[in-house]
């Protein structure tokens, strides 16, 4: 990524007045030692002790020699281990302590969002629960260290800046688990920060935010911990929150999930002082299934606690997928919105149109009794403001939808999933509720993509333009952007053609679906669109597993029961239908996925209906799973059904 999307420049951030600037040398792994010019004789706890004491900003450096007892000197790495939570003292007068100073010790070299290889030389740990570092009316910076301790690491309140880069929490300076077995959360700074920054554009900023412990699976599954990050402004300067290229919930080597137990906290700071600027970006995160005994996961929790000004940013992230391309997920949704209350407005932009901009969400997971169905963004619930923008980013593989806007029920409450489109778009909810486009036509022709659509919102119920971005789908959702075009007011409710050219590198064919989002001159985006689509089953298959064809039934009966092949048509007027099918019959269930025929406009899938070919009368259903694909009911939003009978002859 470019640092063009910095509102800031980096370096005036992190640097700290030096012109009182004392260095202490820490040259032992002891904790108990003080803090003097003899050889092995200054330790952590007496070096930060030391610094508190003085006027300046002061620095924290490292040179333990390996004839050390806490040093291995095959590998170059020191441990230093804080025997007792009230032997660590506070960071309490401006100061950084840099673990690259110790000899051998490298940064990274890899660019966001790719694996971590720096060389770490110096670990903190303690076998003791709840030791940390606090950080009180204080400017921090903590650089190249490896930080396992059972705690909340670092806490901050009352901190004029608190500056991480380069670190490991929770993993070895091996790259391994860390040395215990305790809960461990890598930072708490919801306290009031003017500026927090954690990572940042350059490889050598990158940390690695892992979890530590287990959760209650049998046998357990190593995550835990929690990460809360908070800018408040004051009367004099605004505040900044950056979270930039780190890896998170993963080992060091981008592929080993080492998730936390709930999602990213990020707090807007209240309505006292101004907006603090937000930007959360080239992250990498990840966080599988766990089983911590309640509604927990997820990977960015936004907590809006003021009415917002500008925008928060999020760009150029990658959610649920590691550097080698596979996808443990992320559990729940990849990013919630929330409100504190109705009266508070969130402003977010979520990717961009530049290159570089738009983020990755990949394999997102419905949590069992959570209520979460794992949508890429979930948005707040009722009547309330939001001007979120959803753009430019890539999906496959989420289990629910690219925007989730909760809406009403007929019987009074709140649900999540696809929204009915309402005539004129005169509903009410976050982002207006805003209705999506209604794809009417499509063809191809090289890479020319012909298209015409219309959005059903009248002038008074959105704001004109409107910007149309059309996705190549993959399931229900875009899989990649392959234009944009502009929505008059003119046109509002009425049917317009475009034609797109194709990005380099994108194809699209005939068989193809294409998925749209509308986004109105407030920047408030819908969901994405979907159209209606018809199921028909045809006549039942039955076999006696007599004929050659082991797919008809599953050979564990005995005698074989009779089985039933079922075959499922899907139509649509614009494109083939892509999806799921569940099929029922008997109560006996199969799923089956729709592929295009050579028909047009036609799909088709099979699938077996186990033990249920016994002679006689049968009921079947097919359910199309609207989250699957494109499809649904949009009277609804809900899913298609068609229950058809047949008879079984002897």
């Amino acid at each position: 990524m470019t640092s063009s999307r910095l509102f800031f420049p980096i370096a005036l951030v992190i640097a700290s007045s030096t012109s009182h600037a004392v260095t202490f040398v820490v040259d032992t792994t002891s904790s108990a030692n003080g803090c003097t010019a003899a050889p092995g004789d200054c330790g952590i706890v007496a070096a930060i002790t030391a610094a508190n004491l003085q006027a300046g900003a002061d620095n924290i450096h490292f040179n333990i020699p390996m004839s050390d007892a806490g040093c291995n000197a095959a590998t170059g790495v020191c441990r230093i281990t804080l025997s007792s939570f009230s032997g660590f003292p506070s960071l309490s007068t401006d100061m950084t302590i840099d673990g690259y100073t110790q000899p051998g010790a490298v940064p990274n070299t890899i660019p966001a969002p790719g694996a971590n290889n720096a060389q770490l030389k110096i670990e903190l740990t303690s076998p003791v629960s709840g030791v940390g570092w606090l950080a009180i009316s204080s400017s921090v910076s903590i650089r190249g260290l490896s930080l396992m301790l059972p705690g909340t690491q670092i806490s901050g309140f009352g901190t004029p800046r608190v500056n991480l880069q380069g670190n490991w929490f929770n993993v070895s300076a091996g790259g391994g688990l860390p040395s215990h077995d305790l809960a461990s959360s890598p930072m708490d700074l919801s306290g009031f920060t003017n500026i927090a920054i954690v990572g940042g554009p350059n490889p050598a900023d990158r940390n690695v935010i892992a979890g530590a412990g287990f959760d209650s699976s049998t046998p357990p599954q190593r995550g835990g911990g929690a990460v809360s990050l908070r800018a408040n402004s004051t009367a004099s300067a605004t505040g900044i929150l950056l979270l930039q290229g780190n890896l998170i919930g993963l080992a060091p080597d981008g592929i080993t999930p080492q998730p936390l137990r709930s999602a990213v906290t990020i707090s807007t700071g209240d309505d006292s002082f101004t907006q603090p600027n937000l930007r959360i970006l080239d992250n990498r995160l990840v966080r599988p299934i766990r089983d911590f005994s309640g509604a927990f996961g997820g990977g960015l929790a936004l907590n809006i606690s003021r009415q917002m000004t500008q925008p928060m940013l999020i760009q150029g992230n990658v959610f649920g997928v590691t550097v080698d391309g596979s996808a443990p997920g992320i559990e729940r949704d990849a990013i919630t919105v929330s409100l504190g209350n109705s009266s508070q407005i969130a402003r977010v932009k979520i990717g961009g149109l530049a290159t570089g901009e738009g983020n990755v969400f990949a394999g997102t997971l419905a949590q069992s009794g959570g209520g979460s169905l794992g949508s890429a963004v979930l948005m707040p619930s009722g009547d309330v403001v939001s001007f979120v923008e959803l753009t430019g980013n890539r999906n496959s593989g989420n289990n629910g939808l690219m925007l989730d806007v909760p809406h009403a029920t007929a019987g009074g409450g709140i649900t999540r999933g696809r929204s009915p489109i309402d005539p004129g778009d005169a509903d009410v909810g976050a982002n207006r509720a805003h209705n999506p486009p209604e794809i009417n036509s499509f063809s191809v022709s090289g890479n020319q993509v012909s298209l015409s659509y219309r959005v059903d919102s009248s002038i008074a119920n959105t704001t004109y333009p409107l910007r149309v971005d059309f996705y190549r789908a993959l399931g229900d959702e875009g899989e990649v952007l392959i234009g944009s075009d502009d929505y008059p007011a003119s046109s509002a409710g009425a049917l317009k053609s475009t034609t797109l050219t194709l990005p380099a590198g994108v194809s699209l064919n005939a068989t193809d679906v294409v998925v749209a989002l509308a986004t109105n001159a407030d920047l408030q985006s819908s969901e994405a669109s979907y159209l209606p689509l018809s199921l028909q089953i045809q006549a039942p298959v039955t076999s006696d597993c007599r004929s050659g064809v082991p797919l008809f039934c599953s050979g564990f009966e005995s005698p074989p029961a009779p089985s039933l092949l079922i075959r499922v048509r899907a139509n649509n007027s614009v494109f083939a239908p892509n999806g799921r099918v569940r099929v029922t019959g008997r109560s006996a269930n199969c799923t089956l996925d729709l592929t295009p025929t050579t028909t047009p406009l036609q799909s088709e899938g099979a699938c077996v209906l186990v033990g249920a070919g016994a002679p006689g009368n049968i009921s079947i259903t097919a359910v199309y799973d609207t989250l699957s694909g494109a499809f649904g009911n949009p009277q609804t939003g809900g899913n298609v059904s068609v229950t058809q009978s047949f008879v079984i002859a002897n």
